[in-house]
C-alpha cells in the first residue's frame, strides 16, 4: 500500500487510494487514467513480494464501492 501511494505520485498519476477494508484497497481513480491506473496497481500488488505461488490481483470499477463488486 505504502508504494503503490508514493509510487502513484512520482508517475504523475492524479487518482489516489482512499482507504483499505479488509483485503480491498478503494481508489478515487480519474476516468481519463483508469485503463492505465489499473494497470500500474496490478502490477504493484502482483509483485509486492517474491512468493513460491503467484499473487493474483482482482479489480472492479463503477460510480461507488457497491457497483465495482
Amino acid at each position: 500500500m505504502i508504494n503503490i501511494a508514493n509510487d502513484t505520485k512520482k508517475q504523475g498519476f492524479r487518482s489516489k487510494m482512499l482507504l483499505q477494508v479488509h483485503d480491498e484497497l478503494v481508489f478515487d481513480a480519474r476516468k481519463d487514467e483508469l485503463v492505465e491506473f489499473t494497470e500500474f496497481v496490478v502490477d504493484k500488488m502482483e509483485h509486492a513480494v517474491q512468493i513460491a505461488v503467484p499473487l493474483e490481483v482482482d479489480t472492479g470499477t463503477g460510480e461507488n464501492w457497491l457497483q465495482a463488486h
